[in-house]
């Protein structure tokens, strides 16, 4: 039987409590297996913004793309001091569907495991919208580790 071994993990980060719940689990599994860390934050494309929000109720400033890469950056400095001094970590900023990039970025890049947060929508929300989490689980190519 092969041990499992964990060189690669990506964490997804989008600025929430559960995101960065799952930054510091990943940070204590790499430190344990002397993995590396990828840190990846997707930005809402405009086209998939549309789909979540309510009809009619869709406006978006002019500025939203320069905005929306500033807070990208922010949220993934902001991961990138929490994990351990000896923990090498890369930062990714990428454009799209949350739930369709993770698993597909996972692949390309050749990730053992992904970490991430676990949202809490609550159930009507989630049965409408769907859980970002819950299509990564599914789709995904490697193990996934939801942290709530």
């Amino acid at each position: 039987m092969n041990a499992v071994q964990y060189k690669k993990i990506l964490v997804p980060v989008d600025g929430s409590p559960n995101s960065y719940k799952a930054v510091q689990h990943a940070g204590y599994l790499a430190a344990c297996t002397g993995a590396t860390v990828g840190l990846l934050h997707v930005m809402i494309s405009f086209k998939d913004l549309q789909v979540y929000a309510p009809l009619g109720t869709t406006y978006i400033p002019e500025d939203f793309m320069e905005n929306a890469e500033e807070f990208g950056k922010h949220v993934l400095a902001e991961a990138a001091q929490m994990l351990p001094p000896e923990v090498h970590s890369t930062t990714f900023l990428e454009l799209g569907s949350p739930a369709e990039r993770i698993p597909g970025f996972a692949q390309t890049q050749g990730y053992d495991v992904i970490v991430m947060g676990r949202r809490g929508l609550g159930v009507l929300k989630e049965l409408v919208m769907g859980s970002v989490s819950h299509y990564v689980l599914h789709h995904a190519k490697c193990p996934v580790m939801v942290i709530k």
